[in-house]
């Protein structure tokens, strides 16, 4: 037997060791601030884990907790109460996480699931009830790839420890069949950062050859190995943002300062586009000049086409007319 404050004698169990993880398993699992435990809750709780518990011991237990830094709420009334008030996440963070995993394209639906299970636990039971209600990402475009989590752990590690990468890479046909690169040979490169741009993963490399940037979909990517060669680096020091900003859905092109003449309604999607680097200057009432920096691609091209005549390049001219180009051979596809 082992004697509780108070004078209380009770029989001492396999568990009895276990019996504050057991308060704070009950604690996080079970409540919030819609949802309250007593001390007798617990105690009855206890009991059913083979766990032997006096009223005392078991406060003494949740002022320890507290006294940890767990932020147990006691709620005082004629049995006095207690929740646990803040998590490793809000609620409206776990939201936020939640609706980023449904809508991410590259991370496959049984990821999808096991990862939103996993943030699950990091709410009471009763608040995760309420996020499975909102789930949606079943009709959503998703990776079948599911070795992408082992190919960003492996590629981390190599960036970490300043090492070479191999890997295959593929493309689907229109049978929707993988068809590798280099029949099925290896890429070897020298792995920089990774990044999500859009609805997609990055692995950012550096190519010696050319000594630029060149950047990869992990999607797409297969076969991951940790090289023993170390990683060429280029002498100046990288920035992801840098080499991010300018480019439209990760197609390269040639990086200018372009001037582009939107029509007014049009402001909120340029600043979204390009956030405070933007130049904006005042035409008339109706229009604005913005002046940034972007890779001069197709995708580039295709985005200023999509507004029509609400936008038009002012400078360069060659920017403009590979615009007007793009514009003329899209006409020409509707001739017939």
């Amino acid at each position: 037997v082992i004697k509780q404050r108070g004078g209380e004698f009770l029989p001492k169990s396999a568990n009895q060791k276990l019996k504050i993880l057991y308060i704070v398993k009950f604690l996080y699992e079970e409540t919030d601030e819609d949802h309250t435990l007593s001390i007798y809750d617990i105690i009855d709780k206890l009991e059913k884990v083979n766990i032997s518990a006096a009223r005392r011991s078991v406060t003494d237990d949740i002022c320890a907790l507290q006294d940890f830094g767990f932020n147990i709420v006691k709620e005082r009334g004629k049995c006095d109460r207690y929740f646990l008030a803040s998590r490793l996440f809000e609620n409206a963070e776990l939201q936020v996480l939640i609706d980023s995993i449904q809508a991410t394209h590259f991370i496959s639906k049984k990821k999808s699931e096991t990862i939103i299970k996993n943030l699950m636990q990091l709410t009471s039971r009763e608040k995760s009830h309420m996020f499975l209600e909102q789930l949606c990402f079943y009709d959503r475009v998703k990776s079948d790839n599911e070795r992408i989590y082992y190919n960003v752990d492996a590629l981390q590690n190599a960036i970490f420890k300043g090492r070479k990468a191999s890997f295959k890479y593929f493309d689907y046909n229109i049978k929707r069949e993988k068809i590798f690169r280099r029949d099925g040979g290896d890429y070897i490169v020298n792995p920089v950062a990774l990044n999500i741009d859009g609805e997609y993963y990055y692995l950012i490399t550096y190519s010696e050859k050319y000594d630029d940037f060149i950047h990869y979909r992990i999607d797409k990517i297969t076969d991951v190995e940790i090289l023993e060669e170390s990683r060429a680096m280029p002498k100046k020091k990288f920035n992801t943002a840098n080499y991010i900003k300018p480019i439209f859905s990760m197609y390269n092109g040639e990086t200018e300062s372009v001037t582009v003449r939107f029509y007014k309604w049009h402001l909120n999607t340029v600043l979204d586009r390009f956030g405070k680097d933007v130049f904006i200057s005042v035409v008339d009432e109706n229009y604005f000049d913005a002046t940034f920096k972007a890779a001069i691609s197709p995708v580039f091209l295709s985005w200023i086409i999509g507004f029509g005549s609400e936008a038009k390049v002012i400078s360069p001219k060659r920017v403009a007319d590979k615009v007007k180009e793009l514009a003329l051979d899209t006409a020409k596809m509707y001739d017939d």
